[in-house]
């Protein structure tokens, strides 16, 4: 169990929770932790490394979840200066997102 420094981070624990009992097929789950354990990445990463889990990947399907998974948590940073997005997670968010995977299993 983390230890919350703040409000803050019981907000956006939430809302992690909160996407993460929205994901019917495990995808959710499989980006946040390839985010854990790597990154950045470009949308394109993540559909390969979704595909060698045998995840079924859509053409616009995979930035529109990393879109709403920015959008509805606050925990992605985006890196806009090269050729394509380069997303990450916030290094301050890690330790909820691991938590929040922990919590929901």
């Amino acid at each position: 169990m983390v230890t919350l420094n703040s409000s803050e981070d019981e907000m956006v624990l939430g809302r992690i929770k909160e996407y993460l009992s929205r994901d019917k097929d495990g995808r959710r789950r499989a980006v946040l932790s390839m985010f854990l354990v790597g990154g950045p990445y470009e949308t394109r990463d993540i559909d390969e490394k979704l595909r060698e889990q045998n995840f079924d990947v859509k053409n616009k399907g995979t930035p529109a979840m990393v879109g709403l998974m920015g959008s509805k948590t606050g925990i992605l940073s985006v890196d806009v200066t090269g050729d394509h997005n380069m997303y990450s997670i916030k290094e301050k968010y890690k330790h909820l997102v691991k938590e929040a995977l922990e919590d929901t299993q």
